[in-house]
């Protein structure tokens, strides 16, 4: 089997990811809602205003980390460099360049979690650094897509 093509692919802040949490945080606020409306605060007293000030918090807090979470997401680029394709042992090598970086970073591995054709879920391992999450979306550079798709089959083999 041939090797996939080099491919360079930009990674941001992923849309469908932000979505996801803010529906996510809107079904966790209806939750949270349901169970106000059926439990009567007012006759509970004191204990019925600290549950809904829980459930409040609760929210607020998961709203807080989700928007910290997806403003916190890797920004820049993701490189697969193949090999010659002369040899059939010899494996393609995955980088990571930050956007305020000049230099790539070597990864370990890099491992596609979830596929849902337009968006992938990666695990990345850096080298010399714990892992890391990126939602990559075709949207960034439809042009590309499929190459960094073979190359993400081509790493696993």
């Amino acid at each position: 089997m041939r090797s996939a093509p080099s491919v360079v692919y930009p990674v941001g802040r992923c849309a469908f990811q932000g979505w996801v949490l803010v529906v996510l945080g809107g079904v966790s606020a209806s939750a949270g809602l349901m169970f106000l409306l059926q439990t009567d605060v007012r006759s509970q007293g004191l204990w019925g205003w600290l549950i809904c000030c829980a459930v409040l918090f609760g929210w607020s807090a998961w709203m807080a980390w989700a928007f910290l979470n997806w403003r916190r997401s890797p920004v820049g680029s993701l490189h697969w460099s193949s090999g010659d394709g002369q040899r059939l042992d010899e494996a393609g090598a995955w980088s990571w360049t930050d956007q305020a970086a000049v230099e790539s970073l070597g990864l370990a591995e890099v491992e596609c979690v979830l596929d849902l054709q337009r968006w992938v879920l990666l695990r990345v391992v850096g080298v010399d650094r714990g892992q890391h999450w990126l939602w990559v979306e075709r949207s960034a550079r439809a042009s590309r897509w499929r190459d960094l798709r073979r190359a993400l089959v081509s790493s696993r083999a």
